[in-house]
């Protein structure tokens, strides 16, 4: 089936955690306690500043560029090539084929990420484009 072409771009989203502060507000927010809630407080819900620049320094570092920057939704939508995206997350992108015949890109290994951002980064989404883990239209 062959590689996929190396400098192919392809993007991804890295998702981020939550303020440790978010865990009593949500709880009052699913408990229908909370009263109006202040923009201060919806910030809390959002990634901590610090994340968003330490994962925008790994993405840079990496030569990948931000194609944009959410804090409040926790996401980081990012660009660059398949030998980028496997240099920084050390894994192997590959083609593969699901029951229907449909090709799709994949990657083979564990998605690693750096020690300093482990507890920063919940999830890698995109490397994965098997139809099912596409989101539908």
């Amino acid at each position: 089936m062959g590689g996929p072409d190396p400098d192919q771009q392809i993007t991804a989203t890295i998702v981020l955690r939550r303020r440790a502060s978010a865990a009593k507000l949500g709880e009052e927010l699913l408990a229908g306690t909370a009263q109006r809630v202040p923009r201060e407080k919806a910030a809390e819900i959002g990634a901590d500043l610090r994340d968003v620049a330490a994962v925008c320094a790994f993405v840079d570092s990496n030569g990948l560029k931000v194609l944009d920057e959410n804090a409040a939704a926790r996401n980081i939508r990012i660009e660059g090539t398949i030998q980028q995206m496997e240099h920084a997350f050390g894994v192997q992108m590959a083609w593969f084929e699901n029951a229907q015949g449909q090709r799709y890109l994949g990657y083979r290994g564990t998605i690693s990420i750096p020690e300093s951002l482990k507890s920063v980064i919940v999830a890698v989404l995109g490397l994965d484009q098997r139809p099912v883990a596409r989101p539908r239209e």
